[in-house]
C-alpha cells in the first residue's frame, strides 16, 4: 500500500486531484495496485521550514507553492532502482506544474506485515491481501 504524504502551501481541490492522479500513475508504472495508492496533502504553515537558520517561504508572490516535502512510504521489497524511477517520476510531475519549487523526496521503506487496513468489517494485513491475518 504505497503512501505519499505531501506537505506544501495549501492547494485548491483541483490542484490536489491533479497531483494525486499524476502520482498514482507513477506508482502504477512500478506495478502498484492503484486502489491501494494513498496520497495525503498536509498544509505547510508559514515559517515552519528553515534553511541555514532562515525561514523558507512556502509560496511565491503569486501564491504558488515554493516548496514540496514528499514522504514516500513504500514496500521494503522495492529496490533502489524502483526508488530512483519513482523519485524521477514524482520529480517530473511536480516540475511540470511547479517548475521553480524546492523539492524534497524521502523514502520510508515499510514491511507489508506492518500495514493494516479495512474497507468494511474485516481488518486486512497488507502481507495477506485476501484478508488472512494468521501468521
Amino acid at each position: 500500500m504505497p503512501t505519499l504524504n505531501v506537505s506544501c502551501a495549501p492547494l485548491q481541490p483541483l490542484q490536489r486531484k491533479r497531483l494525486a492522479l499524476a502520482f498514482t500513475r507513477q506508482l502504477k508504472a512500478l506495478g502498484a495496485e492503484t486502489a491501494h495508492c494513498m496520497v495525503f496533502f498536509n498544509p505547510l504553515p508559514q515559517d515552519c521550514v528553515f534553511s541555514a537558520g532562515m525561514p523558507m517561504p512556502i509560496a511565491d508572490r503569486d501564491g504558488t507553492p515554493a516548496q514540496f516535502h514528499v514522504r514516500i512510504t513504500l514496500s521494503a521489497a522495492r529496490d533502489r532502482l524502483a526508488h530512483q524511477a519513482l523519485a524521477e517520476g514524482l520529480h517530473a510531475c511536480l516540475r511540470r506544474h511547479y517548475p521553480n519549487a524546492f523539492l524534497y523526496l524521502q523514502f520510508e521503506p515499510i514491511l507489508p506485515e506492518h500495514v493494516f487496513f479495512s474497507a468494511g468489517a474485516p481488518l486486512i494485513n497488507a502481507a495477506h491481501p485476501q484478508g488472512n491475518t494468521d501468521s
